[in-house]
């Protein structure tokens, strides 16, 4: 028998919204009962980098304000892809959350074939740290300001090399960045890790490095190597005397590196809004703050969706940068 199809129409709707009034209350039902159970912050890195450094710190003040234990677990390689995939397939309940990274979400869909994961496939729970990137210079290096290395670069062209992580890390794509706003051409050097690219600008095997302010300061008070500025939008506690590169003359010359809570695509927001509570709660206190500081970060309050703001804001910036660049990397 035919139904009409304005009958159909309206059969549909009453059961869509009957599902979704059910979904509701079940919802708010679940949140109400959460958390049950100990909660993982899953890492991408290795146990004793700034990012499982401060997952842990936030983890330990999460589980006073939940009442449950928050467990760090570390599954690092493949850059953040492991730790990223085994979060967007697990249950979208709360309990498994990714401490994510810029890496995560703004860089790597645009630097690989083919991901096991989407951005699609995580919400945004609540920031946990925002890094800066500071440009050092060996001491010989006969430039003490942006504009006089700029300079320096034109005047000699294929001579000033640029340590990075690797094709397509952050190092390397603040490297193309920098060389696409001051019209200049610097040497790309890849090294297997920070260690050895700091070891060898040091040694002056290499004249420059975009690292972190928290590596590089105690370097500059030593007189090892120079600051020439920072991609912050202010200058740093760490190394107050290194200006932003919108002071030294290169107003857009603005990057950082994004940390941040992250839940599967699906976790009832009622939970997210828990969580987000917690997460930033922890970050207020004095010991995380101080140790998110001393590594040169900053870790504005934002809300969940002020944070997925500010990842599509990156997101955008990063897509800039690498779409030219035309590099296609496997995992």
């Amino acid at each position: 028998m035919n139904e009409h199809p304005t009958g159909i129409s309206r059969r549909h709707t009453l059961m869509a919204l009957a599902a979704s009034g059910v979904s509701w209350v079940t919802e708010v039902a679940y949140a109400d009962t959460y958390p049950s159970k100990p909660i993982r912050i899953v890492v991408p890195y290795a146990v004793g980098g700034f990012t499982d450094i401060v997952s842990r710190l936030v983890a330990q003040k999460m589980s006073i304000k939940l009442g449950q234990p928050v467990i760090v677990e570390n599954k690092a390689g493949g850059s953040t892809i492991i730790g990223a995939e085994a979060v967007a397939k697990s249950a979208p309940d709360g309990y498994t959350l990714l401490m994510a990274v810029t890496t995560t979400i703004s860089t790597n869909p645009f630097l690989f074939k083919k991901l096991p994961y989407k951005p699609t496939d995580f919400v945004p729970v609540a920031l946990t740290g925002l890094t800066p990137f500071v440009l050092s210079a060996h001491p010989s290096v006969p430039a003490n300001t942006l504009t006089e290395l700029i300079a320096l670069e034109k005047a000699t062209p294929g001579t000033l090399n640029l340590a990075t992580l690797g094709l397509g890390s952050s190092t390397h794509l603040v490297g193309e960045m920098f060389n696409a706003l001051a019209g200049v051409k610097l040497n790309m050097i890849p090294y297997r890790g920070a260690g050895p690219a700091l070891s060898d600008l040091i040694a002056g095997h290499v004249q420059l490095f975009f690292d972190g302010i928290a590596t590089s300061a105690p370097l500059f008070r030593s007189g090892k190597l120079k600051g020439i500025a920072i991609t912050g939008d202010s200058r740093s506690q760490a190394a107050p005397q290194v200006p932003t590169f919108a002071e030294a003359g290169l107003p857009d010359m603005k990057a950082a590196s994004w940390y941040g809570l992250l839940a599967p695509a699906r976790t009832p927001q009622a939970i997210v809004e828990l969580l987000n509570q917690a997460t930033n709660e922890a970050l207020q206190s004095a010991d995380v703050h101080a140790r998110i500081a001393q590594d040169g970060a900053s870790a504005p309050i934002l809300t969940p969706q002020q944070f997925g703001d500010l990842i599509e804001t990156h997101t955008r910036n990063w897509e800039r940068i690498i779409k030219p660049l035309n590099i296609s990397l496997e995992i």
